[in-house]
């Protein structure tokens, strides 16, 4: 079985969390070029850190998550902060959609399932997907190095699943991919990315 975070659920809210992974870069990098935001998808939710955010940017969003001692408190988290536009989902596989889902968020996630191929697979569903994982470098705190995914390998998956795939350089000790397959799925990047295809 991969690695799964079972350490202290307050870390996923923490000031050193803030630093190393502004929500305000996700949302002026990639949520900002985003064309259609009626649902989305946080896979991987935790205690809603990205949650909250995709919340005030998206009309629904489903919260994604495999431990129900974090869903419990994301929970509690949305309900203290008065959003009501967040439908929680505990499971640890992918859920089956009827209607269109418009973003998919996996933050710190897919170096954690049996088998990325499959969520990246299944992720087809939405018109856009963004990965926010771990780079594989020694780093004070985070999963083993050895049970990340490297950037190429992760670039590799994506390749495979998605039309257009973009690296944008937003985080220190994280890298960021997002990717579609419907050309008018984001709007144009001011700087478009020297890694697209």
């Amino acid at each position: 079985m991969a690695h799964r975070f079972s350490g202290d659920p307050e870390i996923l809210r923490s000031e050193r969390r803030r630093r190393i992974l502004p929500t305000d870069a996700l949302e002026r990098e990639v949520i900002s070029r985003l064309k259609f935001r009626e649902n989305a998808v946080d896979y991987g939710a935790g205690t809603g850190y990205f949650t909250e955010i995709l919340a005030g940017h998206f009309r629904r969003v489903y919260a994604v998550e495999a431990e129900s001692k974090m869903a419990e408190i994301l929970w509690k988290e949305m309900e203290k902060r008065g959003i009501k536009n967040v439908g929680i989902i505990i499971s640890d596989t992918p859920p089956d959609f009827d209607f269109q889902i418009d973003f998919i968020l996996f933050s710190n996630v897919l170096h954690e399932v049996e088998s990325p191929e499959k969520f990246m697979e299944w992720s087809r569903v939405a018109r856009a997907v963004c990965i926010i994982d771990w780079k594989k470098i020694e780093t004070e705190f985070g999963p083993p190095v050895d049970e990340r995914i490297d950037l190429k390998t992760m670039m590799d998956l994506a390749k495979k699943n998605f039309r257009y795939v973009e690296s944008p350089d937003i985080y220190p000790i994280h890298y960021t991919l997002v990717c579609y397959n419907e050309e008018d799925a984001l709007k144009k990047a001011d700087n478009e990315s020297k890694n697209s295809t």
